[in-house]
């Protein structure tokens, strides 16, 4: 891709405080290149920065202090991505929102951040609204170059902000970029909400080399058929894709006898790979000149903190766990066995340090205490407790699972004791579990287990389906709902989750 004035100017991370200033060297370099494809709509870059510039004027003009909150609550769409980058350029952190969301989920983003303006859809003024608010004052203020606070499932039953600062993420950005050898030939597909940090790799990477990403329409995102389309006809030569999504795709590809020749990299992340899923695209040839990329990170520790490539012989079906290999640049990573570095062969809890590590939880200090921890005395480096467990062998890591019931379902963060809490507090039940099962083809999906508060009551799932549909977004909404007379617990009396699974797999033809 020849871009205006030549290629783009090698730079790196540590060349700039804020990932704005980034794009910003990008856009004065290369003004007439495409940043972003949505439809027909071509934003070249020079367009991109006025739109960003216009946007962040907007918001010093409604008396708007830079440093704190700012709410994205828009479609998807080109004029999204400038309002992200307009929230930067005005100084402030982006807090995005879904629409889809239910209601009462979306009022406790808005109010939980504190954030001072929400930018929307609208008529206003070039396609954005903005509304002014008046957050409150027990609000917790933001640390300074706060980037985003992005909102995660909690187990009180309230989704909690995780705080990333512009440093977190040029860490990340230069590090990917020099592990990845990512460039200004590269067209990403942007498929992931804003909500999810996976689209800050989808959004941020491409824009900091002068390469393009392709809006990936949210009905498109559920059509396997069309999605597979738009990656021919837009030449796609850089996909991310959640495991499970990623076996939609496949099956589409191969059903219609589709081949990618431009794609370079796939990305799989958000959930433990499916070998046999994995296997089946090395061997098909639909993008022979492709690499699969299994990629491990949680959002406190800034999207990916681990890599691996995938060959045939990473997926032997003889071996247990998930090859996620070995550390980014922007993190170091530990396995903890009780306290002390695992040695190799013995599962621990993976815990994440370096530049990548988030700031903490918006408002809970004591959550961020118990979660952001020095380890051996030293004060001098926090490391994120991940709650997931790992080995290492051949010098790598292997994914071994949870230490708690958090569970990823298509690469969505899912904290069960935060659906648990919300069923429990109805009034018809005593008490609730939930668990995740898995359909024949392998799909999983949750089942609530509800004991009734008394014995004449029976879970009505349409109803208790409906009182969820309130509180909590779609992905969260488990898929069957189960009456039990109690939950099994074990000898020392706690909950039984394996015995719970066993009691709703296989889920009924």
């Amino acid at each position: 891709m020849d871009l205006a004035g030549g290629r783009i100017p090698p730079t790196n991370g540590a060349e700039f405080r804020r990932v704005d200033a980034w794009v910003s060297a990008v856009c004065a370099a290369a003004p007439d290149s495409i940043a972003l494809q949505d439809g027909n709509r071509r934003v070249t870059y020079a367009e991109l920065d006025r739109e960003a510039d216009r946007v962040a004027r907007m918001i010093s003009a409604r008396g708007v202090a830079p440093g704190g909150a700012i709410g994205v609550r828009m479609r998807r769409g080109w004029r999204l991505y400038a309002a992200l980058l307009g929230v930067w350029r005005h100084g402030s952190a982006y807090v995005p929102v879904d629409l889809s969301y239910p209601r009462a989920r979306q009022d406790h983003i808005v109010a939980d951040s504190g954030m001072g303006l929400l930018v929307e859809d609208g008529e206003e003024e070039a396609g954005f609204a903005m509304r002014v608010l008046d957050p409150r004052p027990e609000c917790a203020s933001l640390p300074q170059h706060t980037a985003y606070v992005l909102y995660t499932s909690g187990s009180t039953g309230r989704p909690k902000g995780v705080v990333l600062r512009h440093a977190n993420v040029l860490a990340f950005l230069d590090g990917a970029i020099r592990t990845f050898r990512f460039g200004s030939d590269d067209i990403w597909a942007q498929f992931t909400s804003p909500c999810f940090d996976i689209s800050v790799a989808e959004i941020w990477l491409p824009l900091v080399t002068g390469g393009r990403f392709v809006v990936v329409p949210e009905d498109v995102t559920s059509a396997p058929a069309a999605f597979q389309r738009l990656l021919v006809d837009r030449r796609v030569s850089v996909l991310s894709q959640v495991p499970t999504v990623f076996r939609y795709l496949l099956n589409a590809l191969e059903e219609e006898g589709t081949a990618l020749p431009f794609l370079r990299q796939v990305l799989l992340c958000g959930e433990p790979v499916e070998p046999h899923t994995v296997l089946r695209w090395l061997k098909s040839g639909i993008a022979s000149a492709a690499k699969v990329y299994n990629l491990y990170g949680p959002t406190e520790a800034t999207v990916y903190a681990t890599w691996q490539e995938l060959t045939e012989d990473d997926l032997d079906s003889a071996r247990s766990g998930t090859p996620i290999g070995r550390a980014l640049p922007h993190v170091t990573v530990t396995v903890l066995d009780g306290g002390r570095p695992a040695t190799p062969g013995r599962i621990g809890e993976i815990c994440l340090g370096g530049a990548g590590v988030a700031w903490g939880y918006l408002g809970l200090p004591d959550r961020t205490a118990r979660s952001f921890v020095t380890l051996d005395g030293d004060t001098k480096e926090r490391w994120y407790r991940t709650g997931d467990l790992a080995r290492i062998e051949q010098d790598r890591l292997w994914f071994e699972g949870r230490t708690d019931t958090q569970v990823k379902l298509r690469g969505l963060r899912i904290e069960l004791g935060e659906v648990e809490a919300l069923l429990s507090a109805h009034d018809n039940i005593r008490e609730a579990a939930v668990v995740m099962a898995r359909r024949a083809q392998g799909d999983p999906f949750l089942v609530a287990c509800c004991v009734p508060s008394s014995d004449s009551v029976v879970a009505d799932a349409p109803a208790l389906r409906a009182y969820l549909a309130e509180l909590l977004p779609p992905y969260m909404m488990p898929s069957r709902f189960v009456d039990i007379p109690a939950l099994p617990l074990t000898l020392n009396g706690k909950l039984d989750r394996k015995r719970l699974e066993e009691l709703v797999q296989p889920e009924p033809a």
